[in-house]
């Protein structure tokens, strides 16, 4: 018997085959490429949108925590054409009611209602009664709203707290509710390129200093402190005043950009000065 021979058919793909199946994985290939850059690009801008948020949130709860504590009228700003964007102000170490102030001479002393945080205090202070504007506050003429104190040490007696200034100095008239604050050292903010400085013990000036002020305001650590970075504020003025009087609070604007890359958030703030005369 001669054995039976079979022939199979051999399979494979043609070359038209070939060409879409290739086409096909590429535009597969490029879809899941897209989509992988733009799910990635999206987590990046999210986290960087999340960062400049926080910056931004810190920056502004930093401002307004010690903004909000300054003594009435002590703020003052530079000018949006002067080049430089900076906010001054003093400090509250504590406020009372003054007892007995002679209005009508200088004097060396006076004597209020004893200071709550007392013996606490330490470093040069400032009594102020009554400040009607930044200018006539850091002027520290006499007669005018402010005296000095080179060391504050607690004195009472009777329940009567007795302040010694350095030198004679005569108030002007005060308010019926006779208020007076102790003020600390000024304090500045300022935005360069893209940081912003915190300064302090530079000491009482009578021009608002700018880091632009030759031998004005100190250049390094720890009087000078890095609070936030990632300012672009070449477009904005960064902090704007509202002075305040007898029948209003004072009110600080800020307007503070923070950018990276593409990414940009503007945050506006207001913060209230309370101006109890």
């Amino acid at each position: 018997m001669h054995p039976i021979f079979t022939r199979t058919a051999q399979q494979g793909l043609t070359l038209v085959e070939l060409v879409v199946t290739i086409v096909l994985m590429g535009i597969l290939a490029g879809g899941t490429v897209a989509y992988v850059v733009s799910s990635t690009q999206s987590y990046v801008d999210t986290a960087t949108r999340n960062q400049l948020s926080a910056i931004g949130r810190l920056t502004t709860a930093r401002l307004e925590l010690e903004i909000a504590n300054a003594v009435p009228n002590s703020i003052r700003v530079t000018t949006p054409s002067s080049g430089n964007q900076c906010i001054e102000f003093m400090p509250v170490a504590d406020a009372t009611r003054y007892l007995g102030v002679n209005f009508d001479a200088a004097s060396t002393s006076l004597t209020v209602k004893p200071f709550a945080t007392g013996s606490s205090m330490s470093g040069k202070k400032f009594p102020v009664i009554f400040p009607i504007t930044p200018s006539v506050l850091y002027a520290q003429s006499s007669p005018g709203p402010m005296g000095a104190i080179a060391s504050y040490s607690r004195s009472v007696s009777g329940d009567v707290e007795t302040l010694t200034l350095d030198s004679a100095h005569q108030f002007k008239p005060g308010t019926s509710l006779q208020r007076l604050y102790l003020g600390g050292e000024p304090v500045s903010f300022c935005v360069q390129g893209e940081k912003m400085y915190r300064y302090k013990n530079y000491g009482v000036k009578t021009s608002q200093c700018t880091p632009a002020t030759a031998a004005c305001l100190p250049t390094t650590p720890p009087n000078r402190a890095v609070v936030s970075d990632q300012l672009v504020n070449a477009s904005y003025t960064a902090f704007e005043y509202d002075s305040g009087g007898l029948q209003r609070n004072g009110l600080v604007r800020l307007n503070l950009n923070f950018s990276d890359g593409t990414e940009s958030l503007l945050i506006q703030h207001e913060i209230q000065i309370n101006n109890v005369p």
